[in-house]
């Protein structure tokens, strides 16, 4: 197990709670779900998204190439986890997510879908996001990505995503910290109220 994994899958139970449910809120707010909200109807759409992967495609490109781990519902993920607040992995390792997003990280964020997904096609009941129960799931992404990176275009395309997110998360962060440090400066010289 690599540094980077170790340290993903160890501090977990300090994080899995938080993961989860920011996984939660993306998994509800980018698929399609069934407008009336029935149960069997919602566990049959995330069967059929957990089919082959699909829950972390974005479509095809122009050429008609797979955008293999591309979906929002992943970028969202990872940007927000990772990169936002300040006891994000990125503020706390910034030489680790600073160029590209670590494939451990991608790996973790796309395991944290699965789980809300298996949450949703046990139709509500909780799944437990450990170790021991998801490693398979871990490992089997990890390897999904090594075989996209075995072809150029694929390899392209995820390291250009990986960039962008990463670039996003950077900016959303300075964005979220200069935003936090600006309203403390207002309080301190009394020109904003606490409300």
């Amino acid at each position: 197990m690599t540094g980077i994994t170790k340290l993903l899958w160890e501090d977990l139970r300090n994080w899995h709670s938080s993961l989860k449910k920011k996984a939660h809120f993306f998994v509800h707010d980018h698929y399609e779900w069934d407008p009336q909200n029935h149960h069997n109807v919602n566990a049959s759409i995330a069967r059929r998204l957990l089919e082959h992967g699909d829950f972390l495609k974005d479509g095809i490109d122009e050429e008609g190439h797979t955008n293999n781990l591309a979906h929002p519902t992943l970028s969202g993920l990872i940007i927000e986890f990772f990169y936002m607040g300040t006891n994000a992995m990125a503020n706390i390792f910034p030489e680790v997510f600073q160029l590209e997003v670590p494939c451990p990280a991608v790996a973790l964020a796309a395991t944290a879908i699965k789980v809300a997904l298996d949450e949703v096609v046990t139709e509500g009941k909780e799944v437990t996001f450990k170790h021991d129960v998801y490693a398979n799931v871990y490992t089997d992404i990890l390897g999904l990505m090594a075989k996209c990176d075995t072809a150029p275009v694929h390899h392209a395309k995820t390291k250009a995503c990986h960039m962008q997110w990463v670039k996003i998360g950077w900016d959303v962060c300075y964005l979220s910290c200069f935003s936090t440090h600006l309203k403390r400066m207002l309080l301190g010289m009394g020109a904003l109220q606490v409300q």
